[in-house]
């Protein structure tokens, strides 16, 4: 009977380790819709490291999971300004503090856009702009640190399609 009880112990912590891992260090999201095309297909299931935002600050570039306050769901996106910075959009190019960045994993966008941010204030964009719901609509505007879920580290799903270092 003793042994039975250890073993049920062993289970129960496994389980509840596990449980608290899936939530606060390591995930898995499903990619739906097509913002973040060519990047993350739909359908594409990604590896999300939840520690990254609790140790220190998002940097341009980052794809994250987002959870936003006044809406369901969670959205992933690309870090493009952060805290304090312009972002413009002209004529299809980025510009953060009057300088242009480069993108070779964006689909340009058509529409001119200029904004300034605040402290904690981050602009966050779809890869494929045309399509994508991101900082530029007004019902999801910039975002600030506490919406930060994670970040996406790995495409594990389709095997044709698994990449470490999603960038």
């Amino acid at each position: 009977m003793k042994k039975i009880l250890t073993y049920a112990l062993v289970l129960l912590m496994a389980l509840g380790f596990g449980m608290f891992a899936r939530k606060y260090i390591v995930g898995v999201s499903n990619v739906a819709g097509d913002s973040m095309q060519t990047t993350l297909m739909t359908g594409d299931k990604v590896l999300i490291t939840r520690l990254d935002y609790l140790l220190g600050a998002p940097e341009r570039g980052d794809i994250v999971q987002l959870e936003l306050p006044a809406r369901d769901g969670l959205y992933l996106k690309r870090v493009i300004g952060l805290p304090g910075e312009t972002v413009e959009l002209a004529s299809g190019t980025v510009h953060v503090n009057g300088q242009p960045i480069y993108e070779p994993y964006a689909a340009k966008s058509t529409d001119d856009y200029f904004i300034e941010l605040g402290d904690d204030e981050y602009f966050v964009l779809g890869d494929n702009r045309p399509v994508s719901y991101d900082s530029r609509e007004e019902d999801f505007g910039v975002v600030n640190a506490s919406c930060f879920r994670g970040r996406v580290r790995a495409i594990l799903w389709p095997f044709d399609r698994i990449q470490f270092g999603v960038e």
